[in-house]
């Protein structure tokens, strides 16, 4: 049994088209997941905070500097910058937020190059080249890039074993590449522009010139797709349970304006709708997490979460709902919107007593519901009953095995 089959199902109703079907089923399966909590929508899930950019360090800064113009919304680094930016041992960059320290908050939506040459890096080292220096030109693969050049120096052993040194930075670049032949087997490199980062919104804090230090971390978390309600989120970490019901964006703005407290964080508080293009969470809601999040540390939490609407034909309804339940619950809708069409539509079944089969499809689904939240019943429970403990448990953190007291 399928979606298919369900909206066929309901397409003899007269002035029902394909569309409308599919839209009534799916304003159904809603409607029953909204007015009660099935299995199906108790997820268990996490975060993971990635911390400061760069790591730990004694400036509590990340990596290099930037520089950015008032009113535009174009962040550019430095070479070192860059390489933070590019870096294998962080998630992407577009899901971090940057600022320069007491300014704002902005999202990082996109990442690209000025068309300067930033470095060069190693691919393959090569093999039998022939030993020395030699300064290579940076071409452009279908791009109108020039002035770029490196140094390339090939050790005694006929591999390339460092990075090249860059002489010159050139401009224009769109797709920088290295081509070096140097006898042997040759090496090959990856040639990185200066990045630019692309923000969420213009930049309206004062000009900041090259060589402005900055902050940048992941200080929004998503909730899953189809976020009802929290029930528990835990710092596992540190044993202790995350507060999301105390504190708003208004309350913030008043205890914490320019987000200069950082620290392990206590507060999840709602932030707004993800509205980074290109981004894994488009359209789930955002929370930040306060204080600060500049350490790496995972989060794990329970919540209620609709199933995603049915799409394909081939997709099914999650246990224990079944087709007949969504079925009739769809009926009691559509015989509602058909009734309200008397006297405009005046087709083939105008005359039926909608209202009365709205009732009567109203009182088999409510029938039907009873058998399915029984059949639910023990999983619900499970997921909610507290369990009677017979000793006490001592407060116990996982790092180092010691015992949390608390704060």
């Amino acid at each position: 049994m399928s979606f298919a089959s369900m909206y066929n199902e309901i397409l003899g109703v007269a002035g029902m088209s394909l569309g409308l079907a599919k839209t009534r089923i799916n304003e159904a399966f809603e409607a029953i997941q909204n007015e009660n909590i099935w299995s199906f929508q108790l997820k268990t899930g996490g975060w993971l905070a990635p911390g400061m950019l760069g790591g730990a360090n004694s400036s509590f800064l990340s990596p290099g500097t930037i520089s950015v113009q008032t009113f535009t919304d174009q962040i550019t680094g430095d070479a070192v910058a860059t390489a933070a930016w590019y870096g294998a041992n962080q998630p992407i960059i577009t899901q971090f937020q940057i600022r320069v320290p007491y300014y704002s908050l902005y999202n990082i939506i996109a990442i690209g190059g000025n068309g300067t040459i930033a470095y060069a890096t190693i691919f393959t080292a090569g093999a039998g080249q022939n030993p020395g220096t030699y300064v290579v030109p940076v071409l452009d693969n279908g791009g109108l890039g020039v002035g770029g050049s490196v140094s390339i120096t090939v050790a005694a052993n006929g591999t390339v074993e460092t990075a090249p040194t860059l002489i010159s930075a050139g401009s224009g670049y769109t797709s920088p590449y290295i081509s070096f032949s140097e006898g042997g087997t040759p090496a090959t490199f990856v040639v990185q522009q200066i990045a630019v980062l692309t923000l969420d919104r213009p930049w309206m804090e004062p000009a900041m010139p090259p060589g402005t230090n900055y902050l940048a971390y992941q200080a929004y978390f998503a909730s899953p797709p189809g976020f009802k309600e929290w029930y528990f989120i835990s710092d596992y970490t540190n044993n202790a349970t995350m507060d999301w019901w105390t504190y708003s964006q208004i309350d913030l703005s008043e205890i914490d304006p320019e987000r200069t407290d950082f620290s392990q964080p206590e507060y999840v508080v709602p932030w707004g709708i993800d509205s980074r293009q290109g981004s894994s969470s488009y359209g789930c809601y955002l929370w930040e997490l306060w204080e600060g999040p500049t350490t790496s540390l995972p989060y794990t939490f329970g919540c209620k979460c609709n199933w995603p609407a049915l799409v394909a034909p081939t997709d099914t309804l999650p246990f224990p709902l079944t087709e007949e339940l969504v079925k009739l619950r769809a009926m009691e809708m559509t015989a509602l919107w058909s009734e309200s069409q008397k006297g405009t539509d005046m087709e083939r079944g105008s005359g039926a007593n909608w209202q009365f089969l709205s009732v009567a499809y109203n009182k088999e689904y409510l029938n039907r519901l009873k058998l399915c939240k029984n059949m639910d019943r023990n999983i619900v429970d499970l997921y909610f009953t507290r369990m009677r403990r017979t000793q006490a448990q001592e407060p116990f953190a996982s790092v180092g095995g010691l015992m949390n007291v608390g704060s």
